[in-house]
């Protein structure tokens, strides 16, 4: 729920980080078309930023997530996705060597090297916003969250469904997100769990 109110942008930045997560890379190349996934606002709504705050630097980064097939990256996919939408590519870079969010940031961070008066903001899912935030603080970096892919309503309610499939799901994301901020936290890749 932090997330769930938008932080009021700047009327400007100076640069724009989107984090990988809303491609299949695999699928892309199998059926020679763009594959997405239900995280596919990390790019949509990027978009709007993008053509918002025209001027500013952009940085994709995703590389391939993948131990046997570091060919395949999701800088790829994106870059399909905004040429085939013509947006401007003069000023987005593709960082595709990242593994991980954590290397997201590291290698986004040395492509960039932001100045620490500019303003940047990060694109990332909402459930996964925290952890990217605690990674950028650790690492030096200051971001201005702003999040998309929300999974859960505003107005939440203590009830019991009996959707199995659903709440395993849910269960599975929530859990995921929450080893990742120990984890990260426990390697000193982040500056806090929370």
């Amino acid at each position: 729920k932090k997330f769930h109110v938008l932080e009021s942008l700047p009327n400007n930045i100076d640069g724009i980080l989107i984090l990988s997560g809303a491609t299949n890379p695999l699928l892309t190349k199998e059926y020679n078309q763009i594959s997405l996934n239900d995280s596919v606002e990390r790019l949509t709504e990027s978009i709007q930023l993008i053509k918002k705050y025209s001027n500013a630097k952009i940085i994709f980064s995703g590389g391939s997530g993948l131990i046997t097939n570091q060919k395949l990256t999701h800088s790829e996919v994106a870059r399909l996705f905004f040429t085939n939408f013509e947006i401007k590519l003069d000023n987005i870079t593709y960082e595709n060597k990242s593994r991980n969010t954590y290397e997201n940031i590291l290698f986004s961070k040395k492509i960039v090297n932001p100045k620490i008066n500019e303003k940047w903001v990060i694109v990332t899912s909402a459930h996964h916003m925290q952890r990217a935030l605690n990674i950028a603080e650790k690492l030096g970096w200051t971001l201005i969250p702003y999040a998309v892919d929300f999974r859960i309503s505003k107005k939440f309610y203590w009830k019991p469904k009996v959707n199995l499939l659903n709440n395993i799901t849910t269960f599975q994301m929530a859990s995921h997100e929450w080893l990742g901020l120990i984890a990260y936290y426990w390697m000193g890749r982040s500056s806090k769990i929370f």
